[in-house]
């Protein structure tokens, strides 16, 4: 019983193994397939198949900045746009996704400010600009860690106490300067839920019903944050902060 339960579990790592290899070649495959479509300017081809490797799980920064690329070509603004934004989330120091998105922005209509940030947020939240939001919180972690450490050194090591004290000291002040972006990117992921404008052209309305009267409108690639929902409904706050109601199939969370 022993050697069978042995050998089962054998033969299943190892079809495991030959499996994921088989799954990464075929992924590959695809992803190379998709970017000759993309050179060959056959962008709904190459859609078709970044959108099959976004359907079997995978995420990176480069599927989603060359899926964006091909929205773009296709001139699905508003697709473009969602798809860069994913991308600048994982890799935001990357200045093709950075000038890329920077450019599909600008062909926003009506809403060319929406992306302009206060001179004081930009200083105080800077590491946002370079850093991703589990890179910031590795960096938050690791800083408090060290100063844990050389706390502990001084501790046991109090020849050198003053020279432990002074690296804590250190890393207590890089960590004070990265708490604001990291707090930043906890607040926008779980109280700032950010969506793009698919349709060409909404209304957003001041109540959740059809006949409600018209607040103002919003069109294809504006980025909006969504502040709760109600039926098929979405409450959503813009950049000048009016906020109004609009249909969940006008738009698609980032």
């Amino acid at each position: 019983m022993g050697i069978t339960i042995l050998l089962a579990l054998a033969v299943s790592i190892a079809s495991t193994s030959a499996q994921e290899p088989a799954g990464q070649n075929e992924r590959n495959t695809t992803f190379f397939r998709a970017n000759n479509f993309y050179r060959e300017k056959k962008y709904d081809e190459a859609i078709q198949e970044y959108e099959r490797l976004i359907s079997s799980g995978l995420r990176s920064a480069n599927l989603f900045y060359n899926l964006g690329n091909s929205y773009l070509r296709a001139g699905a603004r508003g697709k473009a746009i969602l798809y860069y934004e994913r991308a600048f989330r994982i890799c935001p120091r990357d200045a093709d996704i950075r000038s890329n998105l920077d450019f599909a922005r600008t062909l926003v209509e009506g809403d060319s400010e929406q992306n302009i940030r206060p001179w004081y947020e930009s200083a105080l939240f800077f590491l946002r600009d370079f850093l991703s939001a589990d890179e910031i919180t590795f960096l938050v972690c690791a800083l408090y860690f060290a100063i844990m450490i050389f706390l502990a050194l001084s501790v046991y090591f109090r020849a050198q106490r003053k020279l432990f004290y002074y690296f804590a000291a250190v890393f207590c002040a890089l960590l004070i300067i990265a708490l604001p972006s990291f707090i930043n990117s906890i607040h926008e992921s779980e109280f700032q839920e950010k969506a793009v404008i698919m349709a060409d052209r909404t209304s957003v309305r001041f109540e959740p019903e059809d006949d409600a009267t018209v607040h103002f409108e919003l069109y294809e690639g504006a980025v909006i944050q969504i502040t709760r929902s109600q039926g098929d409904w979405y409450q959503i706050r813009r950049h000048d902060g009016k906020m109004g109601w609009l249909k969940s199939n006008a738009l698609e969370v980032i």
